[in-house]
């Protein structure tokens, strides 16, 4: 039986476990190696892309099948089983070099293991979270998920120290052996409120949150809900603007900024921060104002971002732009949660955020592989910020269409 700690523990317990579960989002440091490693070995700046495509496809995935377990199993056990998966992953993938393939090997393993364990991970700290904070639903996964955002700063240093002391397979060795040993004991503390339990009074009397969920939708009916879809597209725009930048940031910055390596480095540690900073703001901004006022704040932001970028040729200007899309980004993975919980409710709440976190996986792929094809295509990134502008666009517009579901009352 879990222990019962102050419910603000809990989100210190998932922003604790999505630190070490977002390492995914320091792929850069484990892509450049394996292309000096296994380079004769066909790693490339593509095939080493691979395994990260993968684990973001199956991080989607997994986040489905979780929200249905948790819905139904509770947080602990699910989140157990999943940061197990996500640890065994990465001490399997230290076998990758013995391949005759090492690289689709190192996909198949990274991307299975590694991308459902995150799943599975992650959607625990965020439902744990909304149900002890049941009036600051978009503060409370904000903070969880910040962890996810702020991992890069921390893993990214410590894979980079692993690889060059001793290899790429012994790093993930390595890896998975602290994941272990850290990610369990903290699964073992994520329990739900007990049954009738209401939050103080006086903290229900100070919240100044303007909604209320406004129906209890099963999953069913939601995909067959009009602003299911709205909100999907909504996800998949924004999830890719910011991928492309996420992605690339090291680039743009020396190529568009003229940025020295050092500075460039930097860049990617000021989008990191901003990332995780735009967690708890926007999940803030969404419980205070609405889901929707905080889309259209976070579109014209956006909008703003690509305008930058794509007219910069300086520091100054790439760095605002750079550190937009990072704040933007992490918005979306605080205020998709609450707008899930406002439209869908909190009997399903698990799944269905589940099936909505679908979008993040798609806008991560086209992202990855779109941004790189326009880059070698056309020589430059700013072909790229033309088709961000143009998606921000339609974001700001999608977002005045954000409105509850006809069905007020569809469970199933």
């Amino acid at each position: 039986m879990a222990v019962r700690m102050p419910r603000g523990a809990y989100l210190a317990v998932g922003l604790g476990m999505n630190l070490l579960l977002g390492t995914a989002y320091s792929w850069s440091v484990f892509r450049a190696a394996l292309i000096e490693e296994f380079g004769s070995r066909g790693a490339d700046a593509f095939t080493a892309l691979l395994p990260f495509a993968a684990a973001m496809a199956m991080f989607s995935v997994g986040m489905v099948f979780a929200g249905r377990a948790v819905d139904r199993y509770g947080p602990r056990r699910v989140a157990v089983a999943g940061v197990t998966v996500f640890a065994a992953g990465y001490m399997a993938c230290s076998l990758f070099d013995r391949s005759p393939w090492p690289i689709p090997t190192l996909t198949l393993l990274y991307g299975g293991l590694v991308g459902l364990g995150t799943g599975f991970g992650y959607n625990p700290t965020i439902t744990t979270a909304v149900r002890w904070f049941p009036v600051r639903k978009g503060l409370a996964s904000g903070i969880v998920v910040m962890g996810v955002g702020l991992s890069p700063v921390v893993t990214a240093p410590l894979a980079g120290y692993l690889i060059f002391r001793y290899d790429v397979p012994t790093t993930f060795l390595l890896l998975g052996i602290l994941f272990l040993a850290v990610l369990v004991p903290l699964a073992l503390l994520l329990q739900f409120p007990p049954r009738g339990w209401q939050p103080p009074e006086d903290v229900v009397a100070r919240s100044r949150r303007a909604w209320k969920p406004v129906a209890e939708i099963g999953p069913r009916a939601v995909l067959r809900s009009r602003i299911f879809w709205t909100a999907w597209g909504l996800y998949v725009l924004g999830t890719a603007e910011g991928f492309m930048v996420i992605g690339n940031a090291y680039t743009i910055a020396k190529e568009i900024g003229f940025a020295t390596d050092a500075v460039a480095t930097f860049a990617v540690m000021v989008l990191a921060l901003f990332n995780s900073g735009g967690r708890p703001l926007f999940g803030r901004l969404a419980d205070r104002w609405s889901p929707k006022e905080a889309l259209l704040l976070m579109y014209a932001l956006l909008l703003g971002a690509m305008a930058l970028l794509s007219v910069s040729s300086g520091l100054v200007p790439v760095f605002l732009g750079i550190a937009l899309t990072g704040i933007v980004f992490g918005g979306f993975l605080a205020v998709m949660p609450a707008l899930s919980t406002l439209f869908f409710g909190e009997r399903h709440a698990g799944v269905n955020y589940g099936l909505l976190f679908t979008a993040f996986g798609v806008g991560n792929v086209v992202a990855l592989f779109a941004g790189g094809w326009i880059r070698e295509t056309t020589g430059a990134f700013v072909s790229a910020f033309y088709i961000g502008l143009a998606l921000s666009a339609v974001g700001l517009l999608l977002s005045l269409e954000v409105r509850p579901p006809r069905s007020v009352s569809a469970p199933d």
